[in-house]
């Protein structure tokens, strides 16, 4: 099973199952900050398998690898996703590096800087 370590998250390639078509072409779309600003690019969607939806991007910004839970998208378009926060709160989101599925504490810590409840680490999962 290619379900890593996340508590159930899978990458996008993984997934078997059906996803928004929104989300499906999201990876390699720009990141956008709330004032409309490019900060980077989207190089992972990380989906929850049993609820059949993205719960994590992994993005590229200035340099580094950051994960930001999908709650914290306001829009998806086909030229990228819309995170609510700005530039400096995404710069300062966890970092991930592997090409693993992050682990459920760097998934709740994402969730966490961002001010939401990660539902697979409450058990829903």
């Amino acid at each position: 099973m290619a379900e890593g370590n996340g508590g159930g998250l899978v990458r996008l390639d993984d997934f078997e199952g059906e996803l928004d078509e929104e989300w499906q072409g999201a990876r390699g779309g720009k990141v956008f900050d709330k004032n409309g600003e490019e900060v980077g690019t989207v190089e992972e969607i990380y989906v929850w398998g049993q609820a059949e939806a993205a719960h994590l991007i992994k993005a590229e910004v200035d340099g580094q690898h950051v994960l930001i839970p999908t709650d914290a998208v306001t829009t998806v378009t086909d030229e990228g996703v819309e995170v609510e926060e700005t530039r400096e709160v995404i710069l300062e989101s966890p970092g991930h590096d592997s090409d693993e599925v992050p682990d459920p504490e760097t998934v709740g810590d994402a969730y966490a800087h961002y001010g939401y409840t990660d539902q697979i680490s409450l058990g829903t999962g």
